[in-house]
């Protein structure tokens, strides 16, 4: 993959749900950005008090229940049927379709079919699909990491601020070609150095791996290579068959921001995609917060905007509630770590600011997602 990195600034573009892609996004010029790039490589500390009252930018899942923001990785046997699956999976997410019956957040994905030709592909998306998707693009050539994909992929993002998703079919092919490839710290540094771009950017990395043929009760410990990959992922998903010539499958799904997810899957060899047959396990909801309740009522589709402090929202709570007692500096923590629930399951956007007067909330009825 080649992209001719451009002499002017990168330009903040605002994401498809209206966040900023990421912190980085939020740089006037080049000094400025590459300087703050150089930061994320090195030890940053803050107090308690200080990380409570840090409103972070939100990283929306790609797949909301399936695959939230991060670098996962996709493990199957060889000849299984995983590139047909993430093929699926960069179509359906460039174009808005749910995919295996769970939404996706549309966005650009950038599909590396590092074992496929050009020519493959169109064959498989001319079977797959009768439309075109502008929000796709792909490539069956990539530089190794220590060649410089990062950068790459760096420059990409800097001609597509909108991408969500950038799939790395496979592992093999990007990864360093040193003597010691193979080790738990090959293998981390590996993954790491996909996750820092990940989170620099925002964007969500999934790369293509292989299993072992060796079973294991935990079907996640069948992933070729060292714990060093799961280490250093946030998460993965492995695809599996009791039989090679069967057409179903299973497709499970682990991670620090969901609970396991266990799909049964069955391919449609006319079509050339995987459909969902059932859901083994419900999609993990994390109770209801009675802040978050009391809020909806308070910000919606009648009344869409609130502005004020936290102290005026605390008592505007208790005129709606003689028996609810949210103190401010409450409020403020739980709407920071909350936020992407806020907004996903309550269609309410929340924004602070600091002004001469302190700092000012801000609630935006957005629409249930």
């Amino acid at each position: 993959m080649r992209i001719d990195k451009e002499t002017t600034a990168p330009i903040p573009s605002v994401a498809p749900d209206g966040e900023q892609p990421s912190a980085l996004a939020r740089t006037d010029s080049i000094a400025e950005f590459e300087e703050t790039y150089k930061q994320f490589g090195k030890m940053r500390v803050m107090t308690m008090p200080e990380l409570m009252e840090t409103r972070f930018p939100l990283r929306p899942a790609v797949i909301e229940g399936l695959l939230p923001a991060g670098t996962y990785l996709l493990a199957g046997a060889p000849k299984i049927g995983k590139s047909f699956l993430v093929l699926q999976m960069a179509y359906q997410v460039s174009m808005g379709e749910p995919f295996l019956g769970f939404s996706p957040r549309q966005g650009t994905v950038l599909y590396l079919a590092l074992e496929d030709t050009y020519e493959r592909l169109q064959k498989r998306l001319a079977q797959m699909t009768e439309q075109d998707s502008e929000r796709l693009i792909l490539s069956v050539f990539s530089e190794t990491l220590d060649e410089g994909l990062t950068e790459r992929l760096s420059d990409f993002w800097s001609e597509h601020a909108d991408t969500v998703l950038i799939v790395i079919d496979t592992l093999q092919r990007v990864r360093s070609r040193t003597p010691d490839n193979g080790s738990y710290a090959a293998d981390y540094d590996t993954l790491a150095r996909l996750k820092e771009f990940s989170d620099t950017y925002g964007v969500t990395v999934l790369v293509v791996h292989h299993t072992r043929k060796e079973g294991a009760e935990d079907v996640f410990n069948t992933i070729s290579g060292t714990n060093g990959l799961m280490g250093a992922a946030d998460g993965a998903l492995i695809l599996y068959k009791d039989k090679r010539t069967a057409s179903d499958a299973v497709l499970e799904a682990v991670g620090r921001d969901q609970q396991q997810l266990r799909l049964h899957i069955s391919f449609d060899a006319a079509h050339l995609h995987w459909e969902l047959v059932e859901a083994e396990t419900e999609q993990f909801r994390q109770p209801p917060n009675p802040l978050l309740e009391f809020l909806s009522r308070l910000v919606n589709e009648e009344n869409p905007t609130w502005d004020g402090t936290a102290t005026e929202l605390a008592q505007c709570l208790s005129e709606m509630d003689n028996e609810c007692s949210f103190t401010p500096n409450w409020i403020v923590r739980t709407l920071n770590a909350r936020q992407d629930t806020l907004l996903r399951q309550y269609g309410v956007r929340y924004h602070s600011r600091r002004t001469k007067d302190g700092k000012t909330l801000s609630l935006r009825w957005d629409g249930v997602r």
